[in-house]
């Protein structure tokens, strides 16, 4: 393992310079990062094996980030996600979408909604009432317009729901504080119907022209146990959960509950999920040995680095001899005690057959936490099989 440094990664490992880049900035995504860091990981592989790689796996695929720079590049890509809304949300911005899928999204813009019926309807989320997140006519105009884009059929349909959940933060009163949502009353809401208007219009106007073909094959699933062929993948590019504990199906839970307009699926989703914050399933087992005893001290720490080991098993298995990880990591403090994470993973990936790891250092941070500020570090952590 060696450890080298690249200051100007550090700009890539936040999702805000995708914020106004066209399709990557549909859905904001606050723990994502730049594709600037796949152009970087799709180059450096080229320079180090000779090729450029021809098959990505994205095993945490968020919002897509990977999978769109792939498609864009012309390279075969494939993601996993536990979330079904982040499942969701990749396939919609990298199908392919011609002319009349774009005309029949701005055409739904002039329909008539259906209020009175969207006020019977039953937006259910397990952490507050919907109805005290969101002024009544937004709230109203956002239960109407799902209501109404359920009865659209094709491609369209799924424009346009990716739209609407990527206008709930803007429209209502919450706000995203760390690992929790909170009711802020003097905030200002956007009105609902107006700024969807305005997104859908973004969405028809970035699609012109977009690269068609390469589209990425996506599925719902757990990154310990990917359904996937050995030796199939040249080039993993992934962001696991930090270990920060949080629970991005609580962040993310009004979107993930409008898209499946169920309570439960936010259960569904953590079962599938890297145990990266405090739950019920704390149990440890037989822990990593690269942990050492803050997996004993700190439960979280250790169901964090067992289910990780899992996953990177399965890197390991998947990639094809001479295919290489890229895993973008954070160091944590968690109750007090700095965990290096960086360099517990490329521990466990030696032990698991590895030949080589490299840490690329992008950026150092400083962790307010009593009693002291810590200095912590983000990474790239390059596993090459």
């Amino acid at each position: 393992m060696k450890i080298t440094q690249n200051p100007e990664l550090g700009r890539y490992m936040t999702f805000e310079l995708s914020k106004e880049k066209p399709v990557h900035g549909w859905f904001w995504y606050k723990e994502g990062y730049a594709p600037e860091l796949v152009e970087w990981a799709l180059k450096t592989e080229q320079e180090t094996a000779g090729r450029r790689p021809e098959a990505v796996l994205d095993p945490f695929c968020g919002v897509g980030t990977t999978l769109l720079t792939a498609k864009e590049l012309g390279i075969a890509s494939a993601g996993v996600d536990a979330s079904t809304l982040a499942a969701f949300v990749s396939r919609a911005k990298t199908d392919d979408y011609d002319n009349a899928d774009i005309e029949s999204a701005l055409a739904f813009l002039q329909k008539k909604l259906d209020y009175r019926s969207a006020e019977r309807l039953d937006w259910p989320f397990e952490l507050f009432s919907t109805k005290a997140a969101f002024p009544k006519r937004n709230h109203t105009e956002i239960l109407a317009l799902r209501e109404a884009i359920e009865n659209e059929e094709g491609r369209a349909r799924n424009l346009l729901l990716l739209a609407l959940l990527s206008i709930l933060p803007q429209s209502s009163i919450i706000l995203k504080d760390g690992g929790v949502l909170k009711i802020d009353k003097s905030k200002r809401a956007l009105p609902a119907r107006e700024i969807f208007k305005r997104k859908v219009k973004r969405m028809a106007r970035e699609l012109v022209g977009r690269p068609q073909g390469h589209v990425p094959r996506v599925f719902l699933g757990d990154a310990r146990a990917l359904d996937i062929g050995g030796g199939e993948v040249d080039l993993v590019m992934t962001s696991p959960p930090y270990l920060n504990n949080i629970d991005y199906s609580k962040i993310y839970g009004l979107e993930l509950s409008l898209l499946a307009m169920s309570k439960a699926e936010a259960e569904e989703v953590r079962m599938r999920a890297i145990r990266s914050f405090i739950g019920r399933r704390m149990d440890v087992g037989e822990m990593p040995p690269e942990v050492g005893d803050a997996g004993l001290r700190i439960p979280i720490v250790g169901t964090y680095f067992k289910d990780m080991e899992s996953c990177i098993t399965e890197m390991f298995r998947v990639l094809s001899p001479g295919g290489a990880a890229y895993v973008n990591v954070s160091n944590s403090v968690i109750h007090e005690t700095h965990v290096i994470v960086d360099e517990v993973f490329a521990q466990m990936a030696e032990r698991i057959g590895f030949a080589e790891t490299e840490i690329v250092v992008g950026a150092e941070r400083i962790a307010d936490v009593r009693p002291q500020k810590v200095k912590t570090r983000e990474s790239v952590v390059i596993m090459r099989k």
